[in-house]
């Protein structure tokens, strides 16, 4: 034991050096933290600076790492480009701690220890002074201060002597980490929803750091009576059929990669209008004023309210254009910070996909920081007018999906948040892309602390109680990112201890990318037109073939011609014996994703899809 004196004026306490991390088998949660405390309180009795406390230079110290385009915005480059999903455990119990887990913090703890002073940057979460205010501290590695940095500039001021809800270490280093227990599997990121941290470890994405308060966000919005969803906040308000105006409050749930920021930060103006006038014959800008963006990713869903999570966004920007004019032109800002985004010939940021190549295949998730304000359709205010008026899932797929639907039924608006059926993109994982996914309400990876199921069913009640109170929630499925219908094949695939006969999608590489064979799907401007007359009450509906009155399908849109609409439709190109064969081996599939990720849902929603021949 070494006893470290330093002399006055500068220090005067007797400081005892020794071992300060326990040992593996003793370490916990709680103890974690305690320990990450202690190692704090050692370097500051040395007279060492212990924490970088939101720095004012953080913007400064990140150019170092970055790239200046010539609009003056930055970028920055990430070791993965996705998130770590696979990687990634959720400790909700302490009995549920392997050894693998107190190595992987006892390597955190040692590195922090050895390290230089680590960033501490703090921010609310969720609009500051409501229901769904949480304040976040995130400790980041000293040699990342633009995750630092981009993660500030995302969320609301939070005092930083105010004791945070949440807590988030951040360690983008390879520290010798261990398996997943049972897996062969590198284990990256922990989360411990009742002790609130997370430990993010190996990746410099942004989207670790971003998602992980986030996640820690869902819980607290359903602890204080809400249902956190993984969906964007828009309003505007519409010249119904009958003349009348009303205001829309409209979310847009999808996993990344399937237009959830396309539609949630779409606007109609004068220069896109043109477009519609050309296409449609229709003028937008007739029968819609007052358009505003309230938030990009996450929205916590109350009886009364929708509030946003954060004062900017993080969006993919792939494929981005000029007509997507709200979210072009904050993309565009020099106040952009962006993220494995290319550069075109001037020097300018460019979202073609080009330039930029990850494992041999061109870029498919450029990411950007975006200021709301920056879209010119921010009022300051991420907390809806009203109460959620217009709910839309994007669950894209290849084989059964219409391209619009009108869900009238809870249980089976339920089911389909439930589900969370959609096709694997590049930003969520490479070894996904192409397949159709099950991931529970677009959101299996961010929801902790209580079931998917939980929220389904506190969900599903609200949708009820509006029913009841005569001012239903319109709910519509779209198909806007799959295929309508995708060239496939029957082959027998094992779910569990069962042996289902299921179609697959053929999928061909192109631009390194597995993509599907023939098939139609809307444009941007057909999604938002529908989007539009949908709201003013000017589509005009029949029963869905199997599930009748409790799914409606457009026959009439206005703008749309008919034969248009049956290119949209899968029965154009199915028998109905294939059209419901294809329908039954996905309800059979999706009940053994269910039983995983919705577990003990009830049974009309369970069986919410349930048809007999």
């Amino acid at each position: 034991m070494k006893t470290l004196f330093r002399e006055a004026p500068y220090f005067s306490v007797e400081i005892k050096l020794g071992k300060i991390i326990p040992p593996v088998e003793e370490l916990t949660p709680e103890k974690f933290k305690e320990t990450f405390r202690k190692i704090l309180e050692l370097k500051r009795k040395a007279g060492l600076i212990a924490i970088r406390d939101n720095p004012p230079d953080l913007f400064e110290r990140a150019k170092m790492y970055g790239t200046q385009y010539r609009n003056g915005s930055w970028g920055w480059a990430s070791n993965i480009w996705s998130r770590s999903a696979k990687n990634t455990v959720v400790i909700e119990r302490d009995k549920d701690l392997k050894y693998e887990h107190k190595l992987l913090m006892l390597r955190v703890l040692e590195h922090i220890l050895a390290q230089g002073p680590f960033i501490k940057v703090d921010g609310y979460v969720g609009k500051p002074g409501t229901r769904a205010q949480m304040h976040a501290t995130v400790y980041v590695d000293p040699q990342f201060p633009d995750l630092a940095y981009r993660w500030k500039q995302l969320v609301f001021p939070a005092p930083p002597d105010e004791k945070p809800d949440v807590e988030v270490f951040v360690v983008p280093h390879y520290l010798g980490n261990p398996n997943i227990p049972g897996t062969d599997r590198m284990l990256m990121v922990m989360r411990f929803p009742h002790h609130y941290f997370t430990i993010i470890t190996v990746s410099s994405y942004q989207g670790e750091v971003k998602k992980a308060v986030l996640t820690h966000w869902i819980f607290h919005v359903y602890q204080r009576g809400g249902t956190g969803e993984h969906a964007a906040l828009r309003e505007f308000t519409v010249k119904t059929v009958d003349g009348e105006w009303k205001r829309i409050v409209m979310c847009v749930w999808g996993l990344t990669g399937t237009g959830k920021s396309t539609h949630g930060l779409y606007v109609w103006t004068e220069n896109n209008a043109k477009k519609y006038v050309e296409q449609f014959g229709i003028n937008p800008l007739d029968y819609v004023k007052d358009q505003v963006i309230k938030n990009d990713d996450i929205v916590a869903i109350f009886e009364d309210k929708v509030i946003g999570s954060e004062a900017g966004c993080w969006t993919k920007t792939e494929d981005l254009t000029p007509e997507q004019e709200a979210m072009w032109r904050a993309a565009m800002s020099p106040r952009a910070l962006h993220e494995n985004t290319e550069f075109d010939e001037r020097g300018y940021p460019s979202f073609k996909g080009e330039l930029f190549q990850y494992f041999g295949a061109p870029n498919r998730n450029a990411r950007s920081v975006l200021k709301l304000e920056d879209t010119g359709y921010f009022d300051g205010d991420v907390e809806s007018s009203g109460p959620l008026t217009t709910a839309i899932f994007l669950s894209p797929g290849y084989f059964t999906e219409w391209a619009w639907a009108k869900v009238t039924d809870p249980a089976l608006a339920a089911k389909i948040l439930a589900d969370g059926r959609t096709i694997g993109h590049p930003a969520q994982a490479k070894e996904v892309v192409g397949r159709i996914r099950y991931v529970a309400r677009f959101a299996q990876p961010f929801t902790m602390g209580v079931p998917n199921t939980a929220h389904v069913v506190r969900f599903y009640k609200y949708l009820k109680k509006r029913i009841e109170k005569g001012d239903p929630v319109e709910v519509y499925v779209f198909n806007n990112t799959g295929r309508i219908i995708a060239k496939y094949y029957w082959t027998e695939r094992k779910f569990g201890d069962k042996v289902l006969e299921v179609p697959e999608p053929v999928l061909v590489e192109r631009d390194g990318r597995p993509r599907p064979v023939g098939g139609e799907r809307p444009t941007i401007e057909e999604t938002e037109l529908f989007i539009l007359q949908a709201v003013r009450g000017a589509v005009k509906y029949g029963p869905h073939p199997v599930w009748g009155e409790k799914m409606l399908i457009p026959k009439e849109v206005p703008g749309i011609p008919a034969e248009r609409l049956k290119q949209l439709e899968p029965t154009t190109y199915l028998t109905m014996e294939e059209f419901k064969r294809l329908l039954k081996a996905q309800i059979e599939v999706s009940k053994y994703w269910l039983d995983k990720n919705c577990p003990g849902l009830p049974k009309e929603i369970y069986e919410a899809m349930d048809f007999e021949d």
